[in-house]
């Protein structure tokens, strides 16, 4: 059987609006926001996507956050990712964003990533997990999703995957 992440038909949500955030599909009109929030919180955004990471940069520029945000804008167009950027209720600041991907090494259907600006990290980040956990299965039927770093360390995701390379 072959893997499939998201039916060829699905229509993945392009807004939702919940108590204290609201979630937008990331796109390039979003880029000056987004480099706000990245920049205001890049070393804890270091340990979000790999341990140690050395994204952001600390010399990251506006055209580059433009290019990683065009990338997941043509990806959620073909349905090959989710990327949504987490807004304030008022729209008027972005505090973070929600990656949404396919794991199709078998054992998980997705694997999420997520991070929340330093700011309001301490009192969100509870709010929004307990959320995304019930949103995303029950809006894209993803039913078995790893949240590398968080549920399981990067060093232990990154041998899962190693192993599942392998047919271990």
């Amino acid at each position: 059987m072959s893997y499939i992440f998201v039916p060829e038909t699905f229509i993945a949500p392009f807004q939702i609006e919940s108590d204290g955030f609201i979630l937008k599909k990331l796109t390039v009109e979003d880029v000056h926001k987004d480099y706000e929030a990245v920049m205001s919180s890049k070393e804890s955004l270091r340990q979000i996507f790999r341990e140690d990471d050395d994204w952001p940069s600390e010399a990251m520029t506006v055209e580059e956050n433009y290019r990683d945000l065009l990338e997941h804008q043509e990806e959620f167009d073909r349905n090959e990712g989710f990327a949504y950027t987490v807004l304030t209720p008022d729209f008027s600041k972005c505090i973070g964003c929600l990656y949404i991907y396919p794991f199709p090494y078998g054992v998980y259907d997705s694997r999420v990533y997520f991070w929340i600006i330093d700011e309001v990290k301490v009192e969100l980040t509870p709010v929004f997990q307990a959320f995304i956990e019930k949103w995303i299965p029950e809006t894209f039927s993803l039913n078995s999703i790893v949240y590398p770093g968080r549920h399981m360390s990067h060093a232990d995701f990154k041998g899962l995957v190693e192993k599942l390379k392998r047919g271990e």
